[in-house]
């Protein structure tokens, strides 16, 4: 601003202005240009006081000022109200009472020789922070492992004590607990439910812990959460089987599989009324060690399971062990009998299937020595009986009502040891039902168990001799010879390969007697039921099926031409059919 030519000229006599020449007037500053204050509603204190600057500008004679605020801001106070450049005054709100919202107001300084500076202050009230409530702070499960219904689900609430609050959600403790949604918006008057459920699948009885922790970043506790607690509580034990189910007076300790269901490590396993020795596998299979102590007297023992606060299994026919009298005894397997095709081990039920000239394993207990004892051929001819004390299988007829097993007829004997007999099948076995087969050890003879006659019952050979998995075979290659198939060595497409088995049948010829050692000159006897066989679900010709030179009669050799459309395959299937009756599907051969 520039003054008047007459006051300048007013001012020339003292040599203070001259016509002509502007002059400048002095302004009045502040600093800082803006002040903002905030303050939650219920805080204990009020915002904290800010200074600001009163200066000249520029430089010079320190310039009185005063202070004013506007009548519709009593919130807004500053001290002093009147001073002189170069000191600061003091601004403060006092926001109680106010409601929530934005306020707004000018401090205004004013000199009479200057422009009045203008400062404006914001205030800014808000809410405290919302609290954020869970409701229930605990939640309970239960579950009996042998209910038929899945655990109802629960649940929970998630509210706020004033604004809206967003959260997530998150669970611990284990992948059986579960909580939906993940995340939400909580109103007041409206709060979030969340479900809560727990999935019982695989647990063992004992109890279980978990959390779910709700986080919310503009709730004043920011985080809370709701503990949960699975209790998993046994059901009623049940045994479908014990293996095996019998032995002679005087055994010593015998260790039984019990398979059923809700079998755990707590569980009381009893044989009559003795506690036993148990080994936990899983919920459905155990060991259990009957002590010899049980063993001195021929009676049944019922195998119990009892799990706290249930009732004891019931035994059965199925979960019996049978202390018999001292002899031989065939081991039966549930409703079916412990007598199979010693390549494939396959169980028929309910009756064994044999057919004549297949190689058997009858398992059981007291059927011959402790110690394996194999037969030696004498004149090309596998003996009938092995050991001192002699073993014995015999084959019989039954007739009359009830059945009765007679006209009994000795069996070519392999090996023999207490548990378990390999013997041949006579090739004068007839295709009826209902025939008998007894084992017969130290004079001794068993009960006698009954099977159906068959024209083939074929199996495989394993080289595992499991009955399962890589089959005995061997690739044939016209310049390289025989090799073993295996996954490292699988037999090409249209090759030729030789398998092992038994179960095939009579013969033609038939052998010359019972157990004969097949001669390595002359004819070669051939199996006189026409086979079929499936690699890989593919179907294979069979080039011949015989009996193999130098091995007991019984035992067959096939040459097979690989598909050339089956699969390469480290374990493709192999299943062979005589008569009717199939191996198992589970045998397998290596192809490229």
């Amino acid at each position: 601003m520039k003054r008047s030519v007459k006051f300048c000229a007013a001012w020339a006599a003292f040599g203070l202005c001259t016509a002509g020449m502007a002059q400048t007037v002095p302004a009045i500053t502040a600093t800082p240009v803006a002040l903002s204050f905030s303050y939650q509603i219920g805080a204990l204190t009020l915002p904290v006081a800010q200074a600001l600057a009163i200066k000249r500008s520029p430089a010079g004679t320190a310039l009185d000022f005063t202070v004013s605020v506007p009548g519709t801001a009593p919130w807004l106070i500053v001290t002093p109200s009147t001073g002189k450049t170069g000191t600061s005054v003091s601004v403060r709100v006092n926001p109680t009472s106010l409601p929530v919202g934005a306020y707004a107001a000018d401090v205004t300084i004013s000199s009479g020789t200057s422009d009045p500076a203008v400062i404006p202050v914001s205030l800014a009230i808000k809410n405290p922070p919302p609290k954020m409530t869970l409701a229930p702070t605990s939640l309970p499960f239960t579950y009996v492992t042998d209910q038929s219904l899945p655990v109802d689900p629960q649940t929970m609430t998630v509210a706020t004590d004033g604004e809206p609050l967003s959260f997530t959600s998150a669970v611990s403790g284990g992948t059986w607990l579960a909580a939906t949604p993940a995340l939400g918006i909580a109103v007041a008057g409206s709060p979030v439910t969340l479900t809560v459920s727990v999935t019982t699948t695989g647990l063992l009885p004992g109890s279980y812990s978990g959390k779910i922790t709700l986080t919310s970043a503009n709730a004043s506790n920011k985080s809370a959460f709701v503990t949960v607690l699975l209790t998993v509580a046994p059901g009623e034990a049940v045994v479908t089987s014990i293996w095996p189910s019998a032995a002679p007076i005087g055994s010593n300790d015998q260790t039984i599989t019990i398979r059923g269901n809700h079998l755990f490590k707590a569980s009381l396993v009893q044989a009559g009324t003795t506690t036993l020795t148990i080994t936990w596998i899983s919920t459905d299979t155990m060991l259990a060690v009957i002590p010899k102590a049980s063993l001195l007297s021929a009676t049944g023992l019922g195998v119990s399971v009892t799990n706290t606060g249930q009732s004891a299994s019931v035994p059965d026919v199925n979960s019996t062990f049978t202390v018999t009298p001292l002899g031989p005894l065939i081991q039966t397997v549930g409703a079916s009998v412990g007598v199979v095709n010693a390549a494939s081990f396959k169980i028929d039920s309910p009756k064994p299937l044999i057919a004549p000239g297949e190689i058997l394993s009858i398992f059981g207990s007291g059927l011959g020595p402790t110690v394996l004892v194999s037969s030696v051929p004498t004149s090309g001819v596998f003996p009938t009986t092995v050991g001192t004390p002699a073993a014995k299988v015999e084959f019989g007829t039954a007739s009359g009502s009830p059945p009765v097993c007679g006209t009994w007829l000795a069996a070519p004997i392999i090996f023999a040891q207490a548990n378990q007999i390999n013997a041949v099948a006579p090739f004068a076995l007839t295709s009826a039902a209902g025939q008998c087969l007894r084992v017969t050890y130290n004079s001794i003879a068993s009960a006698a168990v009954t099977f159906n006659g068959v024209t083939a019952n074929p199996g495989l050979f394993t080289v595992d001799s499991s009955g399962r998995g890589q089959i005995a075979a061997f690739n044939y290659d016209a310049v390289k010879g025989y090799s073993l198939n295996s996954a490292a060595n699988p037999a090409p497409k249209d090759s030729i390969v030789v398998l092992y088995g038994t179960g095939g049948g009579v013969t033609s010829p038939l052998p010359t007697s019972e157990g004969q050692v097949i001669p390595t000159t002359g004819t070669v006897p051939t199996v006189v039921g026409v086979p079929t066989l499936t690699i890989g679900g593919e179907a294979a010709s069979v080039l011949s099926i015989t009996a193999v030179p130098g091995s007991i009669a019984g035992l067959m050799q096939l040459n097979v031409t690989v598909p050339s459309t089956v699969k390469t395959a480290k374990d493709a299937a192999v299943v062979l059919s005589i008569g009717g009756q199939s191996s198992s599907a589970f045998g397998t051969l290596a192809v490229k």
